[in-house]
């Protein structure tokens, strides 16, 4: 498939001035080449031995949270998510049951692979903790899939929306692409120059998301990216990925950062932060207050 969008630079030792305006200006850059070859190849196999993994520990194949067997590196907490109508067969093969992924979380230091590029990849650290203009921690790592023609839309929403870190101007994601993501795969769609005023308030439809006013979905840019791209963006930054219609697989990683004078805060204490332009609490653990309460007064 024809990559046939924005062209973007190859990263160089250090960000340019163009690059470092365009990031405050709109929110985001993405550079090509993050990744080389051979480590989108070690990523992609990193990523199936870890699943493989999480389900032969786990006999019932369930969805959500649980603790792996003693013979992992440490025991540790994964998430796993299949794609929304799929519950797993325990016939099916591992590959099958791969192709069904939608989501894993909290794995990174679980596969030395994943340590070595959320803490020590060149590129990486250095592109993060120049737009943070400060030592970088991370706070969440997922790998998202979107499988051939069933993978899921994920709505417009923004990443702080999720987050308990303050300030809220001080959390970047990166987005790096396994797989060709384009347009018909699902690439990552955002809102430039958004990022900037005041948090969108969310909801909860069928996910965590921006209500549908505040914002103008025909103004979305696509990023388009190669394999071993990256899009590096503020968590203000509205993004959504459209479902996958096509025959391809689209891998990515997404690697979440707070610069090191951030401070995590209380659900409570954040939803006093995380506020719109009218005072709304906005965050998603708001937006759950909210729909609990109203389930409550209508009985």
């Amino acid at each position: 498939m024809q990559i046939t969008g924005t062209k973007f630079p190859t990263y160089s030792p250090e960000l340019n001035a163009e690059l470092l305006e365009q990031y405050r200006n709109e929110g985001y850059i993405a550079l090509e080449n993050v990744l080389s070859p051979e480590e989108v190849a070690e990523a992609k196999t990193a990523l199936t031995e870890l699943f493989q993994r999480i389900v032969l520990n786990d006999g019932s194949l369930k969805e959500g949270k649980f603790w792996n067997s003693p013979d992992a590196l440490t025991p540790h907490k994964f998430f796993i998510q299949y794609e929304p109508g799929y519950r797993p067969d325990p016939n099916s093969t591992l590959d099958e049951l791969e192709l069904k992924l939608r989501k894993v979380m909290w794995f990174t230091d679980q596969h030395p692979v994943f340590e070595y590029m959320v803490s020590n990849h060149p590129v990486i650290r250095n592109v993060i903790e120049t737009l943070l203009g400060d030592q970088a921690i991370l706070y969440q790592d997922m790998a998202l899939v979107k499988p051939p023609f069933i993978g899921s839309e994920k709505p417009w929403h923004q990443d702080n929306a999720y987050f308990e870190a303050a300030p809220l101007d001080a959390t970047i994601g990166c987005w790096i692409a396994l797989d060709e993501a384009t347009v018909e795969n699902g690439c990552m769609h955002v809102l430039p120059g958004r990022y900037d005023q005041a948090p969108l308030e969310h909801y909860h439809g069928f996910d965590c998301q921006i209500v549908e006013s505040k914002i103008e979905p025909g103004k979305a840019v696509p990023v388009e990216l190669k394999p071993g791209g990256a899009m590096f963006f503020s968590g203000l930054l509205p993004h959504q990925t459209p479902p996958n219609s096509s025959p391809l697989r689209r891998r990515a990683l997404q690697f979440h950062y707070r610069a090191a004078h951030t401070t995590v805060l209380s659900k409570e204490d954040y939803d006093r932060v995380f506020v719109d332009k009218d005072g709304v609490a906005s965050s998603c653990h708001a937006a759950s207050v909210r729909r609990k309460q109203a389930r409550q007064d209508n009985g």
